[in-house]
């Protein structure tokens, strides 16, 4: 017989076997069963033919996951509990992978980005890392191992059109940027090397909200910071500008208009952002020699020329560069939610175990029919695979949830969160979780019904799991402590000025007539005096900062060099922001252009332990005088050192078209005036752009938005391993009362007392939990070292977290194992001892 028939030959030849059997005058049963005796066995020939379609393990997996869905049908109180806990533990690992695989996995949208790298020398945080215009020049000029080196700064500024006026920001870039990034319109065309700055590329998004996504805008003439442009292309929809946004005191935001720069000649003194792509067959250390040889040959030439140092220059490859302290945080983070998912898988461990009791008859009986132990195993991990898809499947919308959540509330801790999604390499990392945490759950239940019970007053597979669990909620307890606490440390921080109650306004002014200072002196005047007769405002003043070069303390010794902030401010800034006078006096109007008040740093970095006051300090070669010392101020990263910053009188000093800070000190919530505050500055001047409404505090909590993000991240591992560890030990501890109740109701027909048998169940759980704490222990001490940059003032062993950690995590254990020892006490002799 042919091994390639199915059911319906089958059939078919049986009845017309049966058929001429009758024919030659059979009756009909002996004619039926004539055809099957020369058929042979029907089932076998069934079997057969399907094995030659359906490989026989395929066809076994579907019979045993059938069979596992028929038992979670049975089971769902069971059913639920278990899909939960896998459900949880894959959501997080898929969510938080989510994010690291766009942080450091996925290449950037540009052509080759695995070889584009930024310059990022070791300049203190809060100075951006550029370079000067005629060091660029040299270094595009003469450096071989680079491609293309574009150099780009950026600016918010205001695009004016027929249609709207909004605020946007935007990039001049180099020629070599278009081809170094792999740009492409998506109508017109990009900037040639012979385009005068006149001309702007926008985004595609700007294309959409502003411009109504039509096609005529090419050529449309607008005004951007005032300057008349013309729009020649819109950028594809993909793109996106992913490089360094690094000025003090500025949040990363999208790039909406592109204009040309020219290229920085020899004499440039301007200052810019690196970008670089490496020749195919370069290395970054050889881009970097060459890089650090040109930079010396460049100040032996000029060397009255400001430089961190050849030894400071250093080049990053661009997607580790974005990804910075971020790209660490989030490794360890998915580690974190690693140890959360192992804990889920313990916990199933511990449940399907506690179901092998009722499982021995069923495997008694397949192994008596002949079922070998890799056929049991195999159904053993159908269930287990059945029960991980499902809560899989179950995890991923927890997991989009999640990000949606994390982008909501963390976007500027962690850089391209917004761009976190369910991707293909995502969906892989699930399925392969997936099958990781079935093997995990199933193979210890399988191997052990298969071997029978062991003796339960010894430590046991389930406690063995029950420990590990305590251990891995110990790691997280102490990492998620020593978050909470650097946080706490954190904002105890004082940060050199009072944020509560105080509104800022950003207003940025394009108008060529504000070049003229008497006429911006006077629109200053005011807005301050606008503003100060709002209700409530107790204080007003203004801020325009920007970084230089500190030359030299004219009496430090030895003569320094370093950056500083130079803010030029109003008298009523002072009060306004809530500063702390050190030494001296505040600067008044009557003051001349060089009376300064210098903060703590600047006066340690050029006088040391010399009086500052009365001395000077040469600014760009031209002297100023100190008048007075203040706190240093943590405005724009509460968790950074502050640097040197020196504080001068607006009126004298401002020119050119600043962008001002406007700060109010009011009693009550500083929001409900902005609007106010907004109308009364737009009745003054109305064609000029007024944002960044903000209160102190939000700017002082956006400064410290990754650590919030570990923080909640960590707290939410943290919290869910503490949970899954206590039902665990309470798990055990109740199970052993159920297996044991027979025991303990002999001992108390034999005169035990009630106390003891709960004594003797509390040493059960709390041994448990003791190995737990001290594997624990052990593996915290080791693996926060890996914590240390995370943190703020706190060290990676700190006794007093540890200890807090082993009481929380002992009293709770405690707790765990009273309720179902108490529940011992309660047995009743007689009832127990009639139990199988």
């Amino acid at each position: 017989m042919s091994h390639h028939l199915d059911d319906d030959d089958i059939h078919q030849y049986l009845a017309e076997e049966t058929a001429e059997n009758i024919a030659r005058g059979m009756s009909p049963s002996d004619a039926r069963n004539a055809a099957r005796r020369k058929f042979g066995n029907v089932l076998q020939a069934q079997e057969a033919t399907r094995a030659v379609w359906v490989p026989l393990w395929l066809d076994q997996l579907g019979q045993d996951s059938r069979y596992a869905l028929r038992s979670l049908r049975l089971n769902p109180s069971f059913a639920a509990i278990v899909l939960l806990s896998i459900a949880l533990g894959i959501g997080v690992n898929t969510a938080v992978f989510s994010v690291l695989n766009t942080l450091l996995l996925r290449p950037l949208p540009y052509q080759d980005s695995a070889r584009l790298v930024v310059y990022a020398p070791a300049v203190p945080a809060r100075f951006k890392p550029d370079v000067l215009g005629a060091d660029f020049a040299e270094w595009r000029t003469r450096a071989k191992s680079l491609q293309y080196l574009a150099a780009y700064q950026y600016q918010d500024a205001t695009l004016a059109s027929t249609q709207a006026a909004t605020r946007i920001r935007q990039v001049a870039a180099t020629p070599d940027f278009w081809p170094l990034s792999g740009a492409q319109p998506a109508l017109g065309r990009l900037p040639a090397d012979t385009d005068r700055p006149d001309v702007v590329l926008i985004s595609h998004g700007l294309f959409l909200r502003q411009f109504g996504a039509d096609p005529a805008v090419i050529g449309t003439p607008a005004l951007l910071a005032g300057k008349p442009v013309t729009i020649i292309g819109v950028l594809a929809p993909s793109f996106r500008f992913h490089l360094p946004q690094d000025r003090p005191g500025t949040t990363w935001r999208e790039v909406d208009v592109y204009l040309p720069a020219p290229p920085p000649v020899r004499g440039d003194r301007d200052r810019y952002f690196i970008v670089g792509k490496l020749q195919p067959t370069a290395t970054l250390s050889a881009a970097l020699t060459e890089i650090k040889t040109i930079q010396a040959a460049n100040l032996q030439t000029y060397p009255d020329r400001w430089f961190p140092g050849v030894d400071r220059i250093a080049l990053e490859p661009l997607q580790q560069h974005l990804a910075g302290p971020a790209g660490q945080a989030i490794l360890i983070l998915q580690a974190a939610g690693f140890f959360v998912l192992l804990i889920a898988c313990a916990n199933i461990a511990n449940l399907l175990l506690a179901r092998t009791a009722a499982r021995q008859r069923e495997v008694s009986i397949r192994l008596a029919l002949g079922a070998g132990p890799g056929r049991l195993l195999r159904q053993f991990f159908a269930e287990g695979l059945v029960l991980s898809l499902l809560g899989a499947a179950l995890g991923l919308p927890l997991a989009s949830g999640l990000l949606w959540g994390l982008a909501q509330v963390a976007a500027q801790g962690i850089p391209r969160l917004a761009e976190a999604a369910i991707d293909l390499r995502v969906l892989l990392f699930t399925a392969t979780a997936s099958l990781f945490s079935a093997t995990l759950f199933c193979l210890g239940p399988a191997l052990t019904i298969l071997k029978r019970p062991v003796n339960p007053t010894r430590l046991n597979p389930q406690q063995l799991l029950v420990a590990f669990e305590v251990a891995l909620a110990v790691i997280l307890l102490a990492g998620a402590g020593l978050l909470v606490k650097s946080s706490l440390l954190l904002h105890a921080t004082v940060p050199g000025f009072a944020p509560k109650q105080t509104l800022v306004l950003q207003l940025s002014l394009t108008k060529p007539q504000y070049k003229d200072r008497a006429r911006l002196s006077t629109l200053i005047d005011e807005i301050i005096a606008q503003i100060e007769s709002l209700p409530g405002v107790q204080a007003v003043g203004i801020a325009e900062s920007q970084g230089y070069l500190l030359q030299g303390g004219k009496n430090a010794t030895p003569a320094i060099v370093d950056q500083f902030q130079d803010s030029l401010v109003s008298p009523g800034y002072f009060a306004a922001m809530g500063m702390k006078l050190l030494a001296g006096r505040w600067l008044t109007a009557a003051d001349p252009a060089d009376a300064t008040v210098i903060n703590e740093t600047m006066a340690k970095r050029a006088f040391g332990t010399q009086n500052p006051l009365g001395q000077e300090i040469l600014k760009l070669g031209r002297p100023v005088r100190i008048v007075g010392v203040v706190a240093n101020l943590k405005y724009a990263k509460l968790d950074a050192e502050p640097g040197p910053e020196l504080f001068r009188g607006y009126r004298l000093n401002l020119s050119g078209l600043p962008t001002l800070a406007i700060v109010a000190r009011v009693q009550g919530d500083p929001l409900l005036l902005a609007a106010e505050a907004r109308r009364r500055i737009a009745a003054l001047e109305p064609q000029e752009s007024i944002h960044g409404v903000q209160t102190l505090e939000d700017t002082l909590s956006d400064s410290v938005a990754p650590r919030r993000f570990n923080l909640w991240l960590l707290s939410f591992f943290a919290a869910a391993a503490l949970l899954m560890a206590s039902v665990g030990i309470y798990g055990v501890i109740s199970y052993s009362v159920t297996q044991r109740t027979r025991e303990i109701g002999i001992r108390l027909a034999l005169g035990a007392k009630r106390s003891r048998i709960a004594g003797l169940l509390l040493r059960q759980g709390l041994a448990v939990t003791a190995l737990g704490l001290a594997l624990g222990l052990a593996a915290a001490y080791a693996l926060t070292t890996w914590m240390a940059s995370l943190l703020y003032n706190v060290q990676p062993h700190d006794p007093s977290i540890f200890a807090a950690v082993t009481l929380l995590l002992a009293l709770i254990a405690l707790l765990a194992c009273l309720l179902p020892a108490l529940r011992a006490t309660r047995v009743d002799p007689l009832t127990a001892l009639r139990q199988d």
